[in-house]
């Protein structure tokens, strides 16, 4: 069963803004597609449904007013506490006479050394002298030196760097309704933090109270490029939609999210990571063949390249938990071997099946090339941000678990026997009696349970129109309308502002070839062989 935030009007008063966080607490039932004439609904009807509710949402933005509206700007994290007046403790030019008598000088700190002349001349300076130290002269018998404390340092009060974006947010949450016109502030205060959860609950963001990037973003987009953001999501979806399965898994990139439909029927929607910029996940078109239980980890070649091989070499480790190292075939001792002489290719590292396995307790094995699949993780950590681009390419779902026990379950595997082989620590793979398709889309929109529109600007810079060709080990009819992404194009790193939304493409979305060096496989039979992305 989905659940979903409900979403709140934009509250006027700060009593309507707690009001808006409680309502958060409920949660609201999966909404089936609808029905056909025939009393039956398909892939095609839950698509069109999206389709037909982003595009009015869309219109009616662009159908509002133009209006102010302050941007917050790009920045560091805002976060409570921040803006207002600082101290800033700084030297200041302290005379002699204003430290008091008897006045030890600080722990470490050069002494001011005053000396008092006699009555006759006093000669020339001594250049010897310590450096730090101050003499009127040189010192001669019957001088009176004595020792002063170095000037004590000032503390005054300045405007903290942040307090002009912080007075943006406020005067942006004012325009938005979340605040008052006397709650203005340039100080993050409790009053601030409340009104930015009630707008991230607003928007569907994690309500941390904290403006990073991806609230940010909410905040400074304008309803004209929401809109835009919209309309390219739903002329993808009307290209993607005479080819969808009436069951599908949807693995949707700017959401980052994964959805299930079943028989015409939204089964489920969860949070899910995906390749990071570096590391970008690739449109596929593909199938769920079989479920992994208890999995084994590969590293596969780039992850070993770029992150363990350096470990290995500087620390003589993988710095993996329950990982065996291979050197030519042959398990070996790590620490025994100076890797600075090995190649990689000569390496092959494989992680046990437990609870610190990097793929969680589950694998959802695909057919393409590159080494692609859903898994589950040992670090949930990431599920609660916002912005969940953190992978090597492969997908981590939120809940493996409930995935695994309904994709199963026509195996004649309930939960029950999913519980005792988790027990038993084995791997073990189960296959499906029917594939269940996989698509990987591009869609700057979605829809959720309660019709409410979210946008969601692309997570990597480039979004490629040119379709990548097709995998031959999935052999599934082209899904028109979706685009490529390259799996490894170096970015500098991402400053995500509202982008047009890809352009639908006349060609499947499967693997490209030309975007990264397929993923090898193993020479050893099963599925456990195939080299794996996290």
């Amino acid at each position: 069963m989905l659940t979903t935030i409900r979403t709140c009007a934009r509250p006027a008063l700060g009593a309507r803004v707690a009001a808006c966080l409680l309502a958060g607490l409920l949660a609201l039932p999966a909404q089936a597609a609808p029905s056909t004439a025939s009393g039956t609904s398909t892939g095609r009807d839950v698509v069109g449904t999206w389709i037909a509710r982003i595009d009015q949402r869309a219109a009616e933005l662009e159908a509002m007013p133009r209006v102010q509206q302050t941007r917050v700007g790009y920045g560091s994290v805002l976060k409570k506490g921040d803006g207002g007046m600082v101290d800033v403790v700084a030297p200041g030019p302290v005379r002699p006479s204003d430290v008091p008598e008897g006045t030890a000088p600080a722990a470490g700190t050069a002494p001011t050394v005053v000396v008092t002349p006699p009555a006759e001349p006093i000669p020339q300076a001594d250049p010897s002298a310590t450096p730090g130290n101050v003499l009127s002269g040189t010192a001669t018998p019957g001088t009176v030196v004595e020792v002063l404390p170095p000037p004590p340092a000032l503390t005054i009060q300045v405007r903290a760097r942040t307090a002009d974006r912080i007075g943006r947010l406020s005067t942006r949450l004012i325009e938005l309704g979340f605040l008052n016109q006397e709650q203005w502030t340039e100080t993050f205060d409790d009053t601030l933090e409340v009104a930015v959860r009630a707008f991230q609950l607003s928007e569907g963001l994690m309500q941390d109270g904290k403006v990073g990037e991806v609230t940010r973003q909410a905040l400074d987009r304008t309803p004209k490029e929401a809109a835009k953001l919209m309309r390219g999501a739903t002329a993808s979806m009307r290209a993607f939609q005479a080819s969808v399965p009436d069951t599908v898994i949807l693995v949707n990139l700017p959401s980052q999210t994964v959805t299930y439909i079943e028989r015409g029927k939204l089964n489920f929607t969860m949070r899910a990571v995906v390749g990071r910029p570096s590391r970008q996940t690739p449109l596929l078109q593909d199938r769920v063949t079989s479920v992994t239980i208890n999995p084994t980890w590969t590293v596969p070649p780039t992850v070993l390249v770029e992150d363990k091989l350096p470990v290995l070499r500087k620390k003589g480790n993988t710095g993996i938990k329950d990982a065996v190292v291979y050197l030519d075939g042959v398990e070996v001792v790590p620490e025994s071997i100076n890797w600075w002489q090995v190649t990689p290719e000569r390496i092959r590292i494989v992680q046990k099946p437990g609870d610190d396995n990097a793929l969680g307790r589950f694998r959802f094995n695909l057919t393409n090339g590159d080494g692609i699949f859903l898994h589950g993780t040992n670090d949930p950590r990431l599920f609660e941000r916002d912005l969940r681009a953190a992978s090597s390419g492969c997908v981590r779902l939120a809940d493996a678990r409930m995935v695994a026990e309904t994709l199963l379950r026509p195996a004649k595997l309930d939960s029950a026997a999913i519980e005792r082989q988790l027990d038993s620590g084995k791997t073990k793979t189960v296959s499906l009696p029917n594939a269940v398709p996989v698509r990987f889309v591009y869609w700057t929109s979605t829809v959720e349970t309660d019709g409410t529109v979210r946008v969601h600007p692309g997570i990597y810079d480039d979004v490629p129109t040119s379709p990548s060709a097709p995998s031959s080990a999935t052999q599934a009819p082209a899904a028109v309308g979706t685009v490529s992404a390259p799996r490894r194009v170096e970015q500098k790193p991402v400053r995500p502002t509202p982008a047009a939304a890809p352009q639908p493409a006349p060609a499947p979305a499967q693997s490209s070839s030309t975007a990264t060096p397929a993923r090898a496989a193993d020479t050893r039979s099963g599925a456990e062989a195939v080299r794996t992305a996290m």
